[in-house]
Formats: C-alpha cells, sequence, structure tokens
C-alpha cells in the first residue's frame, strides 16, 4: 500500500533500543516487568491497564505498543518516535490497527522537540569511537554503539543515568563533581565556546579511572553543518594504552 508505514520487525527492535535505553535513564536499570506494568498504569488517564505480560514483551523486544500506549510512552520516558519509525513524517497515509497514519505521525513528532535523525546520523557516520552528537542546547540526539555500549557498563558515570539520547550533556559536564570533575568542566566551557563559534574545535586529554581501571581518554568537540543545520559532536578517544607508552 502506497504511503502506509507498516509496524515491521525493525521498528520493533529501534523500540525496543530506544525503550531500554530510556528505563535506565528512569530507573537506573531495565525495571522488572510487574514494576514497569504499575509504574505504566500509574499514568493511564484513558484506556486499559497493561498486564505484566505486556511489559515483559516490550522490554524484552517481543513487540512494542500500539498508538495510545506507544505516546504515553513517548511523553513519559522521552522516547524519539524520528528514530523509532526512521521517517521525514512525509507522504505517510491511513490505516489500520498495526500502522500508523499520517495524523498520528504529527502528534507523535510533536511529542518529541530534536533535531531530525537524519542529521545527527549523517554526523556520526564519520566519525570515531565514543561518539555523541549534541544539539545547541548540549542535548544528546544521537550516539553510536561505542558510546552506549559505554554507558551500558558505567550507567552510575552520568548521575545514576545512562548518558545517552536524551541527557543534556553539557549539564552533565558543569555538575560533575569529586575526581575529574575540572576536567569534565573544561570540557562544557568549550563546548559552549565551539556552540557560539562554529568554526571552533576542542581537545583535552583527561583520566577517568574507576577503582579496578586505570583509564585516559581524549575528548574531541567540533560542530557539523549540513545545509542549514548543524549540531555538534563530542568524540572520547581511549589513549590509556598511548599514555603507558609514553612512560
Amino acid at each position: 500500500m502506497k504511503g502506509v508505514l507498516a509496524i515491521n520487525r525493525q521498528v520493533i527492535d529501534r523500540f525496543n533500543l530506544v525503550f531500554r535505553a530510556a528505563l535506565i535513564n528512569r530507573f537506573g536499570e531495565i525495571p522488572t516487568a510487574d514494576k514497569l506494568a504499575i509504574e505504566f498504569n500509574f499514568r493511564i488517564i484513558k484506556g486499559n491497564p497493561i498486564s505484566r505480560e505486556s511489559a515483559r514483551k516490550w522490554i524484552n523486544g517481543k513487540s512494542m505498543p500500539k498508538l495510545p500506549r506507544l505516546k504515553l510512552l513517548i511523553s513519559w520516558l522521552n522516547l524519539d518516535p524520528i528514530f523509532i519509525f526512521e521517517t521525514n513524517f512525509v507522504d505517510i497515509e491511513a490505516t489500520n490497527l498495526n500502522i500508523i497514519n499520517s495524523e498520528d505521525i504529527r502528534q507523535l513528532q510533536s511529542y518529541h522537540l530534536r533535531k531530525s535523525e537524519k542529521l545527527g546520523q549523517a554526523a556520526i557516520n564519520f566519525v570515531s569511537p565514543l561518539t555523541a552528537i549534541l544539539d545547541k542546547d548540549g542535548l544528546i540526539i544521537l550516539v553510536n554503539d561505542a558510546w552506549r555500549a559505554a554507558a551500558m557498563l558505567y550507567p552510575k558515570l552520568v548521575n545514576g543515568k545512562l548518558g545517552c539520547e536524551g541527557v543534556n550533556y553539557l549539564q552533565v559536564c558543569e555538575n560533575s563533581a569529586g575526581v575529574c570533575s575540572e576536567e569534565a568542566n573544561q570540557v562544557a566551557k568549550s563546548i559552549r565556546e565551539v556552540i557560539r563559534d562554529n568554526s571552533r574545535t576542542f581537545n583535552i586529554k583527561y583520566p577517568c579511572h574507576s577503582k579496578d581501571d586505570r583509564r585516559w581518554f581524549e575528548v574531541k568537540v567540533s560542530a557539523f553543518k549540513q545545509k542549514s543545520d548543524i549540531c555538534y559532536i563530542v568524540t572520547h578517544m581511549p589513549i590509556t594504552e598511548t599514555i603507558y607508552n609514553l612512560k
């Protein structure tokens, strides 16, 4: 059917990716199906509550909610419909229980104020590991797999949240305290300078140790332009081996 967006396996997989990341941001971990069902049902104004089994299927990527429940999740957890459906929301027509129509798409889009995923994906495709794309306010609009894996491994490094889409990276750096807080504050200051002057770049080497590991990274910040749009690229390059070789 021309112009129709069906809910297929890829859409479910993308929903599951952002859904799990959002749950970690909200709860600090993936909650149990019981807890998710309770929290979700507490927020329902209209419609039937979900069962523990439905919650389990969402968490495990077996299914995704239909439109009314999806809207609630987008509003509550700040999910990104642009990433989930991978569409520019143009020329999508109406449908059945498993298809989203154009008016629904416009409603979903209104829940989310971030830039198009297309800009971020174009920027992230040419840069190195541990990469995040920021908007002009410092909000993370996209990360690559290396950044997401590191955030999953060390979730408490970002104020107890998974430092991925939806987290304001500038605020995280500016609110940093303790070890490496000085470097984090300098990163925030430099990001703001790059945002003010889109031709500038910045880099700094810093330690990021844990009780079990001694690690060093190099942070680089730069602007990326595509036509009239602009975003900001932050990369963290592991340089621990280089540091030890210089000693």
